[in-house]
């Protein structure tokens, strides 16, 4: 420091530039290293042949490396060379997303700099400094990860990919890439969704439309896809089925103004003159929207629609986009994904239900309206619910053999200005549109079948709903002259063009199962309903998308509660009745109440009364824990499952012992969170998450994601799922459950009823195989008039057909389980008098969880057969014996219990015979006295004679 300071300022000033240039040569330095060792990832990709990098096929492969089948991807996407695309669609995405496009190098430094400066200005991120070149190489080879790294990797590719190609190939590239909402990538694909229209028809208007959905795919497109249970406003322009679900198309306004920015913006560069600006402006762009059908790409079966589902999921995970973007990949990025459907499994599965009808047919009859249904009819043949209110029409009531909305004069009026009234009570008044209410017939075989109907699609503005009617003005239909027609006979005849509808029936009841492999949680097999047959549609999923109320098949996650929190197979709990907020609740499925029942003879029964009492003690909170591990409640984000919190309705939750004990839920549970839920129960408390996706490898061959390494997680003790399973097993053996099993493979499983009768459950599982069933109608208002066995056979012959020559039949019995004789009424050890009477079985424990005092309430009592009462020192002893009795601690008190007795109720005598006592005894012991003096006499007299003789 001294020698610094005996410099002159001319040296010091020279150290000081010298120590300036180090530290910026050591900051170059450094920052090109990370720059380099960020360039070592990028991915190596033919920049000569950019189109084809997002047109390549992807396959699916079973988990032997057999291809299954092979993804095509024309369907997503129409390739439209450059010269047919519009010059004022070229300018519109240049103007408003790279206006120096064909000036820069592949990054635009002015750009990047305006944009911070706009940013900077504005206080948070208002625009990006992205060109079309980065955009194209971001969306084809790199995530849309935000980080310093992708930004990087993005500008040396986008740079790259200028030097090599032309512009308007780039051009050409980027908008047939461009993700434009609503499933479709492209501006052809656009066209074709928003108008209906080749992409070379589309005026200056629509063109600037479209170019502004690329600013945010999601919130910008002119309409968005809603589903028709949760629509609730917005102007209405059209549906679109998808998956099997009916979407509802809701206009956005924000979509409107983004084209006014654009189209500002072409007629700032000079891209358009002021008549044409002022031209588009005025273009009713809103009525021009036309949107188009969309083919979704063709399915063969459940099974690989299922496995594209999830594969598209798990590449929206990896990549961080949207699941369309995702889709879009594995439509379009040649991946190769292994999946686990076993094709053999797969194929027995479907030949069962490729027969079902035949099986419903043979097993359940049409007493009650159609074969395994049961609901009521009013007098024009409309099938109505339980409150009287409508759910089907029957067929051609109000729609004739092509499917037009027949209206008869009693429904409908046309004043003398020309207004449409109609009947309110065609539309489905709980909804907030004019859903038209589905259609019915029964067919030959009686058989219930189903045809959807939309809503009735006229804007919101040209119609008002009145208590008894809703009427349509005549402005709207003066100008839509199609509309309506009136026929020979006065019926009004509505236009098939102004809703939707199905040709083709759908059968009810339907049916779902699912097969999972246990160790690995992989799916083997999957059926989502009875269209087994159909292999080019995108078919509604059942198994994975049909959410239903469980009923019983929740109460072993309740008993699972209790054996987590300190109770056993042997607690013993009292099935009587109970009262909640003074109403007595819950009654059986069967007559009566079952008395003291330990939690095993609980579940064999099927007690209702039991699963509450266990909630009442252990408090509804820890029911909730153990349905969030098992995934049914996500507490981080309520919005993503289908358990209903006191915070989201706190008139209609499923936060109480009706939802819970009894799993009588309001929205349910789907087919495959039942197979999770079990299987997760037969592997000793393994959470992995079900998968039907092995690993998934790159156009370039490497793993991005494998699932067959996937850490799992034990949420549960390993002992007491092993204890469950066992009592599900007895349940199976001679419970409710009895007849799903087979005398030489150990099954575990439970019946799912709910007090709705909607649904019938099975899901049981092998060591092997964890298989649930379902049958129930689309429509959970229509009840089922079947037995149980229906369910049970369908499971038991899926069964037999996946665990046939199985190496392991048997459920393994942990080494620190012990087996006590007890008492089934008491829980307590099992003595000779509990034997002696039969009220006592083996139970299993987890070691020091056993009981260990013995039952003292059997007592054996000398009863006295005249008085039913304690035997008393006057009464013979050929009218007295020992019984054995049950003595409840503490007493039962009928009067607090409704004046019901159980079905186990043993009235333990406390009295003496009244019946013999002292005056009785000397009597009778008088009456033996002369009796004997008699006979005495008499034996003196026979003696006599016979001396004489």
């Amino acid at each position: 420091m001294e020698k610094f300071k005996s410099l002159d300022k001319k040296n010091k000033l020279k150290l000081l530039l010298y120590s300036i240039l180090i530290l910026i040569s050591f900051f170059v330095t450094l920052i090109s290293v990370t720059i380099l060792d960020i360039l070592n990832d990028v991915p190596k990709m033919d920049l000569n042949n950019l189109s084809n990098s997002f047109n390549q096929t992807s396959s699916i492969y079973d988990e032997n490396g057999k291809l299954l089948e092979k993804i095509e991807s024309l369907e997503y996407r129409t390739i439209v060379p450059i010269e047919k695309v519009p010059k004022h669609i070229k300018d519109a995405f240049i103007s408003i997303e790279d206006e120096r496009f064909y000036k820069h190098i592949g990054i635009d430094f002015q750009g990047i700099a305006s944009a911070f400066i706009d940013n900077i200005k504005a206080g948070k991120i208002v625009r990006g400094g992205s060109t079309i070149t980065q955009q194209l190489v971001k969306n084809v080879y790199l995530s849309n990860v935000k980080t310093i790294n992708r930004k990087v990797q993005e500008a040396y590719l986008a740079i790259g990919v200028d030097k090599k190609l032309l512009k308007d190939e780039i051009l050409e590239a980027y908008l047939n890439r461009i993700n434009l909402g609503q499933g479709s990538y492209g501006v052809e694909a656009a066209a074709q969704t928003y108008f209906s229209k080749d992409v070379w028809d589309l005026n200056l208007s629509q063109s600037a439309l479209i170019a502004g959905i690329t600013k945010s795919p999601v919130e910008y497109p002119p309409f968005k896809r809603i589903p028709k249970d949760s629509y609730k406003d917005g102007e209405l322009i059209g549906t679109m089925d998808i998956n099997g679900e009916q979407m509802y198309l809701v206009l956005n306004p924000k979509a409107f103004e983004r084209q006014k920015t654009v189209l500002k913006k072409m007629y700032s560069l000079g891209c358009i003159t002021e008549t044409e600006y002022n031209d588009a402006l005025k273009f009713d762009i809103v009525s021009s929207l036309n949107p188009g059908i969309k083919k979704y790409h063709s399915m063969s079966s459940y099974s690989t629609d299922y496995i594209k589902s999830e594969a598209a999921k798990l590449l929206s995970k990896y990549y961080s986009v949207s699941q369309d973007e995702a889709e879009h990949k594995l439509f379009t990025g040649g991946y190769s994904i292994y999946s686990s459907i076993d094709e053999n499994i797969q194929h027995d599965l479907e030949n069962i239900y490729v027969n079902f009808k035949d099986y419903l047919n043979s097993n359940t009859n049409s007493n009650h309206g159609a074969k395994a249904l049961s609901f009521t009819l009013d007098g024009t043949d409309n099938i109505l619910d339980a409150n009287g209110n409508i759910v089907y029409f029957q067929r051609y009531n109000f729609f004739d053999e092509e499917f037009n909305f027949k209206i008869d004069k009693e429904n409908y009026n046309i004043n003398s200005k020309g207004d449409l009234s109609i009947t309110n009570s065609l539309f489905n008044t709980a909804s907030n549109k004019l859903d038209i209410i589905d259609i019915y017939e029964i067919n030959s075989d009686e058989n219930l079948q189903t045809y959807n109907i939309g809503f009735l699609n006229i804007p919101r503005d040209v119609y008002e709903e009145k208590a008894d009617y809703i009427i349509i003005s005549s402005g709207f239909l003066k100008n839509k002259s199609d509309f309506y027609k009136i026929d020979a006979n006065n019926n009004l005849i509505i236009s098939k063009e102004y809703y939707s509808y199905e040709s083709i029936p759908t059968l009810q009841p339907q049916s779902s199962a699912i097969i999972l492999d246990n160790e690995s949680g992989y799916v083997k097999a999957i059926v989502g309903g009875l269209d087994v047959n159909s292999k080019n549609l995108k078919i509604y999923n059942r198994a994975t998308n049909s959410v239903r109320s469980p009923g019983s098949l929740i109460k072993p996650v309740v008993y699972l509660t209790a054996l987590e929190n300190g109770y056993t197979l042997g607690s013993v709990k009292d099935d009587v009745p109970i009262y909640i907020d003074g109403n007595m609740w819950p009654s059986n499925d069967y007559p009566g109440f079952g008395g003291l029942l330990t939690l095993r003879l609980a579940l064999e029964n099927n007690s209702n009364v039991i699963p509450v009492e266990f909630l009442q003690e252990m408090g509804l909170d820890k029911m909730k824990d153990t349905l969030k591990k098992f995934g049914i409640i996500n507490s981080a984000n309520a919005s993503k499952d289908n358990f209903i919190s006191l915070s989201e309705n706190k008139y209609k939750s499923d936060e109480n012992l009706d939802s819970l004990a009894l799993g009588n839920m309001q929205r349910g549970i789907t087919n495959i969170d039942a197979a999770q839920i079990y299987r997760t129960i037969a592997t000793g408390g393994d959470t992995k998450d079900v998968s039907s996706v092995i690993k998934i490898e790159d156009a370039n061959g490497t793993t991005i994601i494998n699932n067959s390494t996937k850490k799992t997680e034990k949420s549960f003790d390993s002992t007491n799922c092993y204890l469950l399973t066992d009592a599900l097993r007895t349940n199976v053996t001679r419970g409710i459950a009895k007849g799903a099993g087979t005398l030489k493979l150990d099954i575990a499983g439970e019946i799912g009823l709910n007090k709705f009768n909607s649904d019938l459950w099975f899901t049981g599982y092998s060591p092997k195989y964890t298989i649930s069933t379902w049958i129930g109608c689309d429509s959970p208002k229509i009840e089922l008039d079947a037995d149980s066995k229906l369910i049970l056979n369908l499971f038991k012959q899926i069964s037999q057909d996946v665990n046939q020559n199985l190496p392991t039949t048997k459920f393994v019995k942990p080494d620190n389980i012990v087996e006590k004789y007890i008492c089934q009424k008491s829980g307590n050890l099992g003595t000779k008098l509990c034997e002696e009477v039969d009220a006592g079985y083996i139970e299993k424990y987890k070691s020091g969880t056993e009981p260990t005092k013995y039952c003292d309430q059997h007592i054996k009592l000398l009863i006295c057969n005249k008085s039913n009462r304690l035997a008393s020192e006057y009464c013979p002893k050929e009218d007295v014996e020992y019984k054995i009795f049950f003595e409840r601690q503490p007493a039962y008190i009928a009067s607090e219990r409704g004046g019901i007795y159980p079905d186990d109720y043993e009235y333990v005598p406390k009295l003496y015979c009244n019946y013999h006592d002292e005056d009785w005894y000397n009597k009778n012991k008088e009456k033996k006295k002369t009796k004997k003096q008699q006979k005495t006499t008499k034996d003196k007299s026979s003696k006599s004679s016979s001396k004489k003789g």
